[in-house]
């Protein structure tokens, strides 16, 4: 069985730029969540800047999405960036309520979703302006 690298994966998923981008999306959060995990062990910074590190790192980990996944496409950055973002705000408030039955659906969730899809929609616009496909 022929193993597949990190490249291959866009032809993996028939050239779709939106999965392309929610995957890289996912991985950047983890790595993300994993860095700053080791530094909140081994540093004095305060458990009352969690949820700001944690929308941080929402915020990064979607615009990373969003820049390669129209970097994927060439073309309707705008579109691919927000799109991406949008799909990955929505998984994890979907994976964020099943984790936490007490967590619902909420104006500041709404909020949150409408936010990073305007982050990945800038995203989006600066990764169409890397793309090779001109």
């Amino acid at each position: 069985m022929k193993y597949k690298m990190w490249s291959d994966l866009k032809s993996d998923v028939h050239g779709s730029p939106l999965v392309y981008g929610v995957v890289t999306a996912f991985i950047a959060s983890l790595l993300c969540t994993l860095i700053l995990a080791g530094v909140y062990t081994w540093s004095n910074l305060s458990e009352s800047t969690l949820p700001f590190t944690a929308y941080t790192i929402n915020a990064i980990s979607a615009l990373i999405g969003a820049v390669l996944a129209a970097k994927s496409a060439g073309a309707r950055g705008w579109y691919y960036g927000c799109m991406t973002a949008l799909l990955f705000s929505v998984l994890l408030a979907i994976i964020g309520s099943l984790v936490d039955f007490s967590a619902a659906f909420q104006l500041e969730t709404v909020v949150r979703i409408a936010l990073l899809g305007l982050i990945g929609a800038f995203g989006g616009i600066i990764g169409v302006n890397f793309s090779n496909k001109r």
